[in-house]
């Protein structure tokens, strides 16, 4: 919870200030409101550090790592406010793929390693506008996503009596950080930010043989806390408009990736 309240509240500094800010119309000024819907795909594989309880209910890393490689489809909705601020709530369906998680304490241990697991995603963007100078203009930005996998069901090889094992998976991201973008083109702005990023959750796997039964969980959490990503927004028409974005997360060992499309239609 210490770090769900990490990304909550600088959020909250980011929607109070326009939530407050009062236009009255006697001063000439007149509060519009802008609509862009959007259909978005996006892809991240992100190395993960996997955790089990010990005999004394603590949580403990985990010898082997793993990895989870996630694909969702997502369907927006940008609301463009006064102020340079956006709220855009978000809507998905995902497939998650965890790399081989090993579970120690069911009745039998297992490796479980069944490829994705679909599942619902739901999420929100804000954005606003800071500081504009000449070409460039910063501001700040944040997301949170919520993926809850359906409940999986797998019979379990290499028995001579039935059983089966499920499982569910879910997980949650969040990021925040700076944002520039260069508004020197006419139609197209590119812009990078640096993001503060966490990325955790559990899978909990439930195994049934006769009448033995036993319920496992693990915790996940990502590797690499700051995300780079460079991005382009190109308005191809006066109502369409395209954005797309790379995913760099620098890790211990190694780098992460991702990439981001999304077309949006003015309204």
């Amino acid at each position: 919870m210490k770090t769900v309240r990490l990304i909550l509240i600088p959020l909250l500094f980011l929607v109070l200030p326009t939530l407050c800010f009062a236009q009255s119309e006697k001063e000439g000024f007149v509060q519009t409101m802008t609509f862009k819907p959007g259909i978005g795909f996006e892809y991240f594989n992100r190395e993960v550090n996997i955790f089990s309880k010990n005999e004394d209910g603590e949580w403990v890393e985990d010898e082997a790592d793993s990895r989870l490689k996630s694909y969702f489809l997502t369907l927006s909705l940008e609301f463009g406010l006064q102020a340079g601020f956006t709220f855009t709530p978000i809507i998905g369906y995902s497939v998650s793929d965890y790399d081989s998680l090993i579970f120690r304490k069911l009745p039998f241990s297992i490796e479980l390693d069944v490829g994705g697991i679909n599942g619902y995603l739901i999420g929100a963007e804000l954005k606003k506008s800071l500081i504009s100078a000449q070409d460039f203009e910063i501001g700040a930005a944040g997301q949170i996503m919520y993926y809850a996998g359906r409940k999986q069901e797998w019979s379990v090889p290499g028995l001579n009596v039935e059983g089966s094992i499920q499982g569910r998976p879910y997980w949650l991201r969040g990021t925040i950080g700076p944002v520039i973008e260069y508004k020197g083109f006419d139609s197209v702005f590119p812009y990078l930010s640096v993001s503060y990023n966490r990325l955790w959750g559990k899978f909990t796997l439930e195994q049934e043989i006769l009448d033995l039964t036993g319920e496992e969980e693990k915790k996940v959490t990502g590797k690499g806390a700051v995300v780079l990503s460079p991005g382009v927004i190109y308005e191809l028409t006066g109502a369409l408009t395209l954005k797309g974005e790379a995913s760099v997360i620098p890790r211990k060992g190694g780098i992460d990736f991702g990439a981001l499309v999304r077309v949006m239609l003015s309204l």
